[in-house]
């Protein structure tokens, strides 16, 4: 869904900027993050690198199309947070296009471009918090406030008086067909095939993520997903006989249109006669504006938004936009990426796939910064690289990818907040004699899914003992969290005392998440 003019890479290549020396000891991508666990130098210990991508993101917003009423040069700064590792983009305030009052979707990409131009740059390269973008000192929400601030604001709201539904999650699978009014036929709103395909599209591949995110939600989190929801009728394969196309094809207006007919001024008929200059597209403006409204009006506990990413044909991994100023919001998200983390790379063919750990700021999107309740949008993968849109077309992913956000979902209203990954603690060296039972205890920190197997791989056996690699399996978890209790042996016709055998131990999941191996021993007497 996000639209980057280029990735960092090109960018560098094309304005020719020699950056070597700030770059040069560090990765010039996520990938490299992944696979090398060093802490990235700090916001406060990157000043020099800031100074030097400032002209850089100036000739970025030099050479970006403008809006009618923007100004044609724009100052642009970075200012650091040295204390909080906010990095922001200051732009002049002839950045906002002359006479407009209120948030734009085609304002917002603008500005989203910017944020995400810096967001490429650093990632991988320095540790930062987030990225965000003041227009004249001010951010989007302050310029245009969404209604949830104005609501918060006023104590008002179009809430329920009794609040949310507990239990109700609605997910939200991105785009999908609107009427363009102009040439009069129904359009893709993403009509850019998947890299490396001809007719595979981001409107057609969400469904199916959402679906699958559905059995997740109603299989793993019944307790707390009590009610799950979409914006878009996924599973309808019968005709809309205004369109002639399935109801599973169609944007999310049209289905919210048949669930509430009347509430088209409200929610899904907000430009009858389309905005000024965009008449042809306001069905797709109404569309974009339709899925947070409806979320709102139906009173969703929770609001999960589903999309696949486009940018410069390198640009590759997951990452989740939310809404930085919600502390729930922000939590949801970042349990969202842990657990996808951990989801994802326990698929041997995915193991060094992307998951980009910064949220990113989401005031720039309608369906991210309008919901008022706990909200979280997922670019599970860029479609515009060939690896990444093979990514997305493999089930074997897509499973894992959403199991990684329904149990950031469940983990998030367990009420945990911090990422936990599967991960032993501590399992004791142990001392016994021979074939006899030596219990010991294991301590491990994580959310696994059941049964959990505890597992051992022989490092080194004595003469004459009979090493095995052996598995205990946990059915569900005991009356103690975090606690297994197992027992080794020392298996020998012939036991010499002294006798150690050295052995790694991991846990693994009913998922394939396995943890570190921790290596320990049997001395056998």
């Amino acid at each position: 869904m996000m639209s980057v003019t280029c990735s960092k890479k090109s960018a560098f290549m094309a304005a020719g900027l020699a950056l070597s020396l700030a770059f040069a000891s560090t990765a010039s991508s996520q990938q490299s993050q992944n696979k090398d666990e060093r802490p990235l130098p700090s916001v406060a210990e990157s000043t020099t690198i800031f100074r030097q991508l400032e002209p850089e993101l100036q000739r970025f917003v030099d050479r970006q199309p403008r809006l009618p009423g923007q100004e044609k040069h724009v100052f642009v700064r970075i200012t650091p947070d040295l204390s909080t590792g906010i990095v922001w983009i200051d732009l002049d305030s002839g950045y906002t296009p002359k006479g407009q009052t209120e948030f734009s979707e085609e304002f917002g990409d603008k500005l989203g471009e910017v944020e995400a131009e810096l967001y490429e740059y650093l990632s991988g390269t320095v540790g930062f918090k987030y990225v965000i973008a003041r227009i004249g000192g001010k951010t989007i929400n302050e310029i245009f406030p969404p209604e949830r601030l104005l609501k918060r604001k006023d104590q008002r709201s179009t809430r329920a008086a009794s609040g949310p539904l507990p239990g109700l999650v609605l997910i939200n699978p991105g785009h999908g067909k609107y009427f363009h009014h102009g040439e009069n036929v129904w359009k893709y709103e993403r009509p850019t095939p998947y890299a490396g395909t001809t007719n595979v599209y981001e409107d057609d591949v969400t469904p199916q993520y959402a679906s699958t995110l559905d059995t997740y939600l109603t299989s793993r989190s019944y307790m707390y997903a009590t009610d799950v929801r979409h914006t878009r009728d996924i599973l309808m394969p019968f005709i809309e006989p205004e369109s002639n196309l399935p109801w599973k094809d169609l944007a999310a207006r049209y289905y919210i249109k048949s669930l509430l007919p009347n509430e088209g001024p409200k929610i899904w008929n907000l430009y009858p006669n389309g905005k000024p200059g965009n008449e042809s597209l306001r069905e797709y403006d109404e569309d974009v504006m339709a899925r947070a409204k409806y979320a709102n009006h139906i009173n969703a506990e929770t609001f999960i938004s589903l999309h696949t990413n486009a940018a410069g044909p390198t640009a590759r991994g997951a990452l989740v936009m939310t809404q930085l100023d919600d502390p729930s919001s922000v939590q949801l998200s970042n349990n969202i990426l842990c657990y996808m983390k951990e989801q994802i790379n326990a698929l041997e063919n995915y193991s060094d796939f992307v998951i980009r750990p910064a949220l990113v700021n989401g005031s720039n999107k309608a369906e991210v910064r309008d919901p008022e309740m706990p909200t979280a949008l997922i670019e599970v993968a860029f479609h515009s690289n060939t690896e990444d849109a093979a990514a997305l077309q493999d089930s074997a992913f897509r499973s894992a990818a959403m199991k990684g956000v329904e149990k950031g979902y469940r983990t998030f209203k367990k009420g945990e907040t911090d990422c936990r990954p599967l991960t032993i603690t501590n399992v004791p060296a142990v001392t016994g004699p021979p074939r006899r039972d030596i219990p010991y205890t294991v301590q491990f920190v994580g959310s696994p899914t059941y049964p959990l197997y505890l597992r051992s791989k022989v490092v080194t056996c004595p003469p004459n003992y009979l090493c095995s690699q052996n598995s205990t399996q946990y059915v569900s978890p005991g009356s103690a969290p975090g606690t297994l209790n197992a027992v080794a042996r020392c298996t020998t016709a012939y036991p010499v005392s002294g006798s150690v055998i050295v052995l790694d131990r991991y846990l693994e999941d009913s998922d394939g998440v396995k943890s570190p191996m921790v290596r320990t021993s049997i001395t056998c007497v």
